[in-house]
């Protein structure tokens, strides 16, 4: 009977592949005879190709293995506040097609579900080989049965069984995450700043702030899923009140929504700014881009609005950093990436003198390389290691009839592959 979780194995070449047999077992510190009946079965099943040669140190070169990209297609979906992304990926996660469409949430639930089951349809006519459906939704997720406990400010997603309407009307694996950061990270772990990492924290900052926290090679998700929530950390004792119900919380300082509602304030107020000329002065054209232009022409008031984002995130992190001890940090979402070093330089000050001197030596605070769509290729990924989990449980069901059935004794391994 086999000792080691088959998923295991397929896990770590879907994220880290290609791979040889050896490396396999080298990193899971496992016997190389553990790994050769589960490779064996992975690529009689379709789920893995051998794709070329490593160098020899000696002897025969090690056959690599990969997940093989043609086992089926899988869907991505991000439903947010403002739009519904979709992305069509291969098995390895290449993208092949992507649409944006508005949410109308305003229009209620049911529209919502009428848009996204119109375009899963049209998607899934047009790729009949779609094997799963990821879906990410920026409400308040049951992880066990992928309902839509409720959406903040948002009426009539209670207790919606997102996963089960989607799975009844398309008749495919369905996998649903309460959280578009947590599939960010996901993109970013397979693809991105994150490859090869054990640890690595990573922190959006859109109109609002979440975070993912990925150790020791997987999501940090919380006893009722809601680790992450960075946006909801106090840093200003006697700020204004939250929409969380509590005061001073990091999102109502650093998110981009935030930072446009202080520079709206202080231009309302009458401080000089060549913000007024820059957007006519017309309020309504404020925006990220535009208060980062100021800030880079040395706008006094735009200058202060964005150091304090970044003073207050770094403040925010030297926490998480200390409690954590991550490999990297990533910034994702619009704000590092319009603003770059605009917010980063205050950030790294305030992150260096609050964290212990050790742990944020050496430590690389970067700004991810993917933009909004990486929730919607994560949610892809995620159904992709579904399928290949499903496919490891019949895996492990087949050695235990084999075992029960007399044709291996307890005791026994099946003859391992060589590697070549």
């Amino acid at each position: 009977m086999l000792k080691t979780d088959p998923f295991d194995i397929l896990r770590l070449i879907y994220t880290m592949g290609p791979l040889s047999r050896t490396d396999l077992a080298q990193q899971l510190n496992i016997a190389l005879s553990l790994v050769g009946p589960v490779i064996r079965k992975a690529l009689d099943g379709g789920y893995l190709i051998e794709d070329g040669f490593r160098p020899s140190k000696g002897g025969r070169r090690p056959i690599l293995l990969r997940i093989n990209p043609a086992f089926g297609k899988l869907v991505g979906v991000d439903i947010g506040r403002s739009h519904i992304r979709f992305v069509v990926t291969d098995f390895a996660g290449k993208v092949v097609t992507r649409k944006l469409l508005p949410t109308d949430i305003l229009k209620g639930k049911d529209r919502v579900l009428q848009v996204v089951h119109q375009e899963l349809q049209a998607q899934i006519a047009k790729s009949p080989d779609v094997a799963a459906i990821g879906i990410a939704h920026s409400g308040v997720i049951d992880p066990q049965h992928g309902s839509v406990l409720f959406w903040p400010m948002v009426e009539g997603w209670e207790n919606t069984p997102l996963r089960q309407i989607v799975e009844d009307a398309h008749k495919l694996p369905t996998f649903v995450v309460g959280d578009s950061v947590r599939a960010m990270a996901v993109t970013e772990e397979r693809f991105g700043q994150g490859k090869g990492l054990r640890s690595f924290v990573l922190v959006y900052l859109g109109r609002g702030i979440g975070s993912a926290l990925y150790l020791d090679g997987h999501l940090l998700t919380g006893r009722d899923g809601l680790a992450g929530e960075l946006g909801h950390t106090t840093v200003e004792e006697n700020g204004d009140l939250c929409s969380c119900g509590n005061r001073g919380c990091l999102e109502l300082c650093s998110s981009a929504a935030a930072v446009v509602r202080r520079v709206r304030s202080e231009l309302e107020r009458g401080i000089s700014s060549s913000l007024t000329s820059l957007i006519g002065g017309n309020l309504d054209q404020l925006s990220v881009e535009t208060i980062v232009n100021a800030a880079r022409d040395h706008d006094r008031l735009a200058e202060r609005i964005m150091s304090e984002a970044g003073m207050r995130l770094g403040t925010a992190l030297a926490g998480v950093v200390n409690l954590l001890n991550p490999e990297k940090v990533i910034l994702t979402g619009k704000m590092p990436q319009v603003a770059g070093e605009i917010i980063l330089e205050p950030l790294l000050y305030n992150l260096r003198q609050r964290a212990l001197p050790r742990a944020v030596r050496d430590l690389p605070v970067v700004v991810s390389e993917f933009g909004e769509e990486a929730a919607a290729v994560g949610m892809a990924l995620v159904a992709g290691e579904g399928l290949l989990k499903a496919g490891c449980l019949e895996m492990q069901k087949g050695n235990e009839a084999r075992v029960n059935g007399g044709e291996l004794s307890e005791g026994s391994v099946p003859p391992a592959s060589p590697e070549m």
